[in-house]
This record gives C-alpha cells, sequence and structure tokens, in this order.
C-alpha cells in the first residue's frame, strides 16, 4: 500500500526536475558588468568603478569584441569593434553629453577613465558644500 504513494511521490519530483531544466526561463540579456569586471584590474583602487562603468556602456555598443579591452586602446579602435558602423565621434559626443567630459578619437580608455573619475569627484565635493 505504501509502494504506490512512493512511486507517485518519486514521479511528481520527477517531473519537477524534469520540467525545471527543460523550461528554464530565458535569460534577460547579457550582463555587461560582470563581462567587463576584468578591467577593473587594470586601474588603480580609486578608478575601478568608473572603469567597469564605462566598459560595460560601451560593451553595449561593440558587444562581447569588448573583452579586447586594454587601458591603452583609443575611442578610434574601440568604435571600430562595432558590428554596426559607428564613429569615434558618435563616441565623443556620448561622453560629452552623458559625463561633460572633452575627448577625441586618439583619447585611450584609462585617459577617459581618470577625466570621468575626476570630473565625478569635482561633482561629488560640490554636492557635498
Amino acid at each position: 500500500m505504501a509502494s504506490p504513494i512512493y512511486l507517485l511521490l518519486g514521479a511528481i519530483l520527477l517531473l519537477v526536475t524534469v520540467g525545471r531544466v527543460v523550461f528554464r526561463n530565458e535569460s534577460g540579456g547579457t550582463d555587461w558588468a560582470l563581462e567587463t569586471a576584468f578591467i577593473r584590474l587594470d586601474f588603480p583602487p580609486e578608478h575601478r568603478a568608473v572603469a567597469q562603468q564605462l566598459a560595460a556602456g560601451l560593451a553595449e555598443v561593440v558587444g562581447m569584441k569588448i573583452k579586447q579591452l586594454t587601458p591603452d586602446h583609443n575611442l578610434a579602435q574601440i568604435a571600430d569593434w562595432a558590428d554596426d558602423r559607428i564613429y569615434a565621434k558618435d563616441l565623443i559626443t556620448l561622453f560629452v553629453v552623458a559625463f561633460g567630459v572633452r575627448c577625441d578619437a586618439n583619447t585611450t580608455f584609462r585617459a577617459l577613465v581618470e577625466k570621468v573619475a575626476a570630473k565625478k569627484a569635482m561633482s561629488a565635493s560640490a554636492a557635498a558644500e
């Protein structure tokens, strides 16, 4: 008598387990912050968060090619990685609007991170006053 109950519970457990594997939720997209965390190692502690934030933003434009990023790449090189052709001037405009920093096509990622970090520090100190 107890045997059919155990079989039923076993079948339910099996169906629930297999159902979770077969009907798994689709991923919500790529976690660019996670994909670009490697860049933090190339910067001092006070610039790491900014470097990762900028790299994650660039990753949305260039995709998985962002894994090639080093601090010495310039904006023109990064713009060339995009599948849908964009120009360095588009990235420059983005950084001017988003962060209020001026740069050109030869600005390296390291210099961009330093400019944005300085701008954020200046904004934070102005807000604290």
